[in-house]
């Protein structure tokens, strides 16, 4: 059977939105895919020196950098009280992503969820003249449009997905060969 590679826009969107939307969507999907049905082992997994960003970590990293593009950038806002329960930690840590551990996958997926839903919902009454129009949020040194801001989570999220989907693969075989070693130690940054 023949594949079938095109690009389809979102029903009920200024088209080019729609297209742009979708692919947010792909690249979604992707990310919940190579999820699935993950041992909490493998979701904290970071690495076998305890230096590197566990799957968890990056999927809560995926959620906040969305609602913070969402938020700040395109509707110039700041990030409302019921969000920010979804988002207890820092985006960073001494300069790196936030160790974000011991949350199972269901609940980040149920985070992810929520927050595209919200991130879609923006998106589905926008003009294509508010598509473009620039924005420039307070405290930033840049202007940014809502066609970007799209553009760059897709670019975002397919690149921790890449991440997420070679970690799997590395623990996967790590714990295979080594058994269950300490996951409270970090060698990196002191035990946690």
């Amino acid at each position: 059977m023949r594949e079938i590679f095109g690009m389809e826009a979102l029903p009920g969107y200024e088209p080019e939105i729609g297209r742009w939307s979708w692919a947010l969507e792909r690249v979604r999907h992707r990310t919940l895919q190579l999820v699935d049905g993950l041992s909490q082992q493998l979701v904290d997994w970071e690495g076998p020196a305890g230096c590197e960003n566990a799957i968890g970590s990056l999927l809560y990293h995926i959620a906040l950098v969305e609602m913070s593009w969402l938020f700040m950038d395109v509707l110039e806002q700041d990030l409302p009280g019921s969000l920010q329960i979804e988002f207890p930690h820092p985006m960073a840590t001494e300069g790196r992503i936030t160790h974000v551990l011991s949350v199972p996958a269901e609940e980040h997926v149920e985070r992810l969820n929520r927050c595209r839903s919200l991130f879609l919902e923006a998106l589905h009454g926008m003009t294509w003249d508010d598509w473009r129009r620039l924005r420039k949020p307070e405290d930033v040194n840049y202007e940014v449009s809502p066609a970007w801001a799209v553009f760059h989570l897709i670019e975002h999220e397919a690149g921790h997905a890449a991440q997420i989907s070679t970690s799997k693969e590395r623990a996967t075989r790590f714990f295979a060969a080594e058994g269950k070693p300490r996951l409270n130690a970090h060698p990196c940054r002191g035990s946690a």
